[in-house]
């Protein structure tokens, strides 16, 4: 599956990765499960309710998700929050 990382994206998990270097191995981890099977038990990618229901999660580890919308056949990841931020 193909996706696109937004400019903010890319900034905000710079920045978090910074704080947390781990971080950055579970980003790439996960973004090549996502990349060989969107639909990977892992990723536990769900699609959100309410305000957002054109979005989708993906967890990251523990409770860090990442946002993102679906354009065609491109996700396109734009956030990346806790569980309580969504």
């Amino acid at each position: 599956m193909k996706f696109h990382l937004t400019d903010s994206f890319q900034k905000k998990a710079k920045k978090l990765c910074k704080k947390d270097p781990k971080l950055k191995i579970a980003l790439a981890k996960q973004f090549s499960l996502f990349q060989e099977n969107h639909q990977h038990p892992s990723l536990k990618i769900h699609k959100l309710k309410g305000k957002r229901s054109e979005q989708y999660a993906i967890r990251i580890k523990g409770d860090l998700r990442v946002l993102s919308i679906k354009n065609n056949e491109i996700f396109i990841f734009f956030d990346l929050v806790t569980h309580d931020q969504y």
